[in-house]
């Protein structure tokens, strides 16, 4: 009974966290700190930065 409480609990956080998510994304990412830490680790990746610098130069 235990294991199905967990797993209908988790299923219910997941399903409203999926419905808020831009909510969510924007509470979290009111933080410049963390803003920052998002930016900077998205433009780690390099397919993204090749990615985005060829659509902004683009002629």
């Amino acid at each position: 009974m235990q294991r199905f409480l967990t797993l209908l609990l988790i299923s219910i956080l997941v399903f409203f966290g999926y419905r808020k998510r831009y909510r969510l994304l924007n509470f979290v990412l009111s933080s410049q700190a963390v803003r920052g830490l998002a930016v900077r680790s998205f433009f780690s990746m390099p397919f993204v930065r090749e990615r985005l610098l060829k659509q902004m130069f683009q002629y």
